[in-house]
């Protein structure tokens, strides 16, 4: 009589090697809050993933983008609104030197505040800078502006036109004004009135170009969320579940544990019985 392979146990070790693996990976997504760790966990949902993952950060390199040009161009806005100031004040300074009552001595004072604004109009123009990016573009004129493209999608023809006017004309055209006299001030005012109209249109452009980026950076939030629901529900783990099959496996593998070391007595009580036989 020969005693070969002890099919049982191995029959609990080949069952106990199973239940380690499935303990591990329950371990491991509980760990990471993901039932897709490689490709080998779920090869047909593994390649969906990845794709809502590059369409994510791909949406949201688009959100980031449409911030910053909504930063950018409030400060521009906020740069035209001094300039706007700045008219205003001048039209005022304008038509008070345009009163035949006023001397010499109100006029070179009147003068002097006009000189001051101008050079403030020129200094807003080719000093106001947002990331590197001048709002005055020299290339441009005040009225025709030369376009600059922002991207504010994932897709390459989802960009947008941002306007760059040449605000330095501005002072220089404001360079006409003269509040000298009674009848160079009263022919200034049209001057003043065109530079002011025209920075009031630039303003509304780019408030316009706003309102559309605020709209849009909505539409990629909503549909953010969608996408967001979507991966979470293809690639995150259930807790609950993970930690019931832990706790499964857990109690099999120590059940195979101590099986094992009961059918390995197996053989070596069969020779006892042989022994006491003889």
């Amino acid at each position: 009589m020969r005693l070969s392979h002890n099919m049982f146990s191995e029959g609990i070790f080949k069952n106990y090697k199973r239940t380690l693996v499935e303990n591990s990976k329950a371990m491991n997504n509980i760990g990471s809050g993901k039932k897709l760790n490689s490709a080998k966990d779920n090869p047909n949902k593994i390649s969906q993933a990845e794709t809502l993952k590059i369409n994510l950060l791909s949406r949201d390199a688009a959100s980031q983008n449409i911030q910053d040009t909504n930063s950018m161009l409030q400060t521009f806005d906020g740069a035209l609104q001094e300039m706007n100031n700045n008219i205003s004040r001048l039209k005022q300074l304008t038509v008070q030197g345009a009163n035949g009552t006023n001397t010499n001595e109100d006029n070179d004072i009147i003068k002097k505040e006009v000189d001051k604004i101008k050079e403030d109009m020129d200094y807003i123009a080719n000093n106001t800078i947002f990331n590197g990016i001048v709002m005055s573009d020299g290339t441009a004129t005040a009225a025709t502006p030369k376009n600059k493209k922002a991207t504010i999608g994932a897709l390459p023809d989802q960009s947008i036109d941002i306007p760059f006017y040449n605000l330095t004309n501005l002072a220089t055209t404001l360079d006409t004004v003269d509040v000298t006299n009674q009848t160079t001030a009263a022919a200034s005012l049209k001057t003043i009135e065109d530079v002011g109209n025209l920075i009031s249109s630039i303003r509304s452009k780019y408030g316009a170009i706003q309102t559309r980026l605020d709209g849009t950076l909505e539409d990629i939030s909503g549909m953010n969320q969608s996408l967001t629901s979507a991966q979470s529900s293809i690639e995150d783990a259930d807790i609950a579940e993970e930690s019931l099959e832990l706790s499964r496996t857990q109690i099999i593998y120590q059940a195979s544990i101590s099986l094992m070391a009961q059918s390995n007595k197996l053989p070596q009580d069969a020779l006892n019985v042989l022994a006491s036989v003889r």
